[in-house]
């Protein structure tokens, strides 16, 4: 609880915030002004937050799959309603920091996941000072704060047991799936066909890949609940098949790959093969930075102009990926090539956190140019990794990989660590979630996105909570 309300009984209080109500109802009626009634929603509101803190929390996820993108005037954006809770439980971490600083677990901000996190928001905030257009880094850069403090930090203050972030998962699934059901119903209206997909998640999704990248993340989340617990078995089975059907009619090729590579994941961590599989990745994708950049060889791999193209079934669309037709896989190496320039050219701060789209096209290569390479939607360059070396220089972008790399290392042992099977099973979910973000950002810039960031920054929390009960478990035992 965050006030003390010795003052005031239960009972006090309802009569209090009734009396309040009926005076600001009142008041709206007499004044045909509809604004007095919400200083009464607004108060009850506040005391919900004040008392039960962790309620919010669950709420936020409960509502997360229904929050939809609004458009504001000058070409500003919001989404309602998880943007504004995530501005409310950001204040609230901040409060709850402040009152219960003295009793706050220390390891859980010198763990060194939380130390990289620290370093990798402080370069964001160094790489704007030398930004091409300061006022959109530091946006940027505040936005980045009430996706990390809330998600991260304020489960360290609410959290004591494991119950508790079932809990989330739970109100998220619920959640989620009354969502999922809307959209099937929506898209079974239309066949359930490849080109209807787009409009049967609207409005609450942006896309059938924002869609597709959300089910995803929840996916692992799925399996823990299923697993850890036989109450409600066979609903929890039903719920499993019927978002793997979700996943699999989303169209999404990194949705649709995500599930086997699920599975990848964990006999990875299983059979503690996480730093062989981190160090073969790196070491392969910079071989292949090596092979395209000698002699210029990616210039081979320029697309003819005429058959890169937006295909309406999915199965031609699966055949044009490989064959480098598919205009969205083209127009992301168009993008892609341009970012590798613009790395060469500011290799130390880059160009400043979110200027990619407003400098990349004079640094494009025409040969890699597609129908949509007007980008009128504005949108980015579809890797994060890149474009975190874009925008924040190598410096940046070394910082955010080993943000990406750590939870998954230290997840490895804290796993193996932990005796308790619930807890093993959240810790394993958490690390499969977190990898396949970390896999799909290969191919989109969506951590930003309301509906990706708090799976992201709430799963390297969960695995540093643990790591910090595994480490206090095992020093009790010895």
């Amino acid at each position: 609880m965050l006030l003390t309300l010795s003052k005031y009984t239960d009972q006090k209080i309802f009569w209090l915030i009734s009396t309040l109500s009926i005076f600001f109802f009142g008041l709206a009626v007499i004044t045909y002004n509809p604004m007095p009634a919400f200083v009464p929603i607004a108060l009850v509101f506040g005391v919900f937050v004040f008392l039960r803190p962790v309620s919010l929390f669950y709420l936020f996820f409960f509502l997360l799959p229904f929050s939809v993108e609004i458009y504001l005037p000058n070409g500003l954006g919001t989404d309602i309603p998880s943007e504004p809770l995530m501005l409310v439980l950001t204040g609230l971490s901040i409060v709850l920091f402040l009152q219960n600083i003295n009793k706050i677990k220390k390891q859980y901000f010198t763990h060194p996941i939380t130390l990289i996190l620290i370093l990798h928001i402080f370069w964001i905030a160094f790489s704007a000072l030398f930004s091409t257009n300061v006022v959109f880094s530091l946006k940027f850069l505040i936005a980045k704060f009430w996706y990390v403090i809330p998600f991260y930090f304020l489960p360290f203050l609410l959290f004591k047991e494991t119950i508790q972030f079932r809990r989330v998962f739970i109100y998220l699934g619920l959640g989620l799936f009354i969502s999922v059901a809307y959209v099937m119903v929506r898209h079974a209206a239309l066949g359930f066909s490849f080109d209807g997909i787009n409009d049967a998640v609207k409005p609450i999704y942006r896309n059938h890949v924002n869609y597709g990248i959300m089910l995803t993340s929840f996916l692992p989340f799925m399996w823990y609940l299923l697993t850890t617990s036989k109450k409600y078995y066979a609903m929890k089975l039903i719920a499993l098949i019927i978002l793997l059907a979700a996943i699999y009619l989303t169209y999404t090729r990194a949705a649709q790959a995500a599930i086997v590579l699920a599975v990848g994941i964990y006999w990875v961590v299983k059979w503690r093969m996480a730093k062989v599989a981190v160090f073969a990745s790196l070491f392969l994708a910079g071989l292949l930075i090596v092979f395209l950049s000698v002699n210029n060889r990616y210039l081979d791999m320029a697309p003819d102009y005429n058959k890169a193209i937006a295909h309406d079934k999915f199965d031609n669309l699966l055949e044009a990926t490989y064959k480098m037709e598919d205009i969205s896989t083209v127009e992301r190496f168009y993008r892609w090539v341009a970012g590798f320039y613009m790395i060469k050219n500011k290799p130390l701060t880059g160009y400043g956190p979110s200027t990619f789209y407003s400098v990349y096209k004079s640094h494009t290569v025409t040969s890699y140019k597609t129908y949509v390479s007007d980008n009128p939607e504005k949108s980015g360059i579809h890797n994060y990794y890149l474009m975190t070396a874009v925008e924040q220089g190598i410096p940046g972008f070394i910082i955010f990989l080993l943000m990406a790399i750590l939870p998954i290392l230290i997840g490895e042992v804290t796993y193996h660590n932990t005796r308790d099977k619930k807890d093993k099973g959240l810790i394993m979910a958490s690390i499969i979630c977190f990898v396949l973000i970390d896999i799909v950002i290969l191919i989109n810039d969506l951590l930003e996105a309301d509906k990706v960031g708090p799976f992201f920054f709430l799963s390297m929390a969960i695995v540093v909570f643990f790591s910090v009960k595994a480490k206090e478990t095992n020093k009790k035992l010895v």
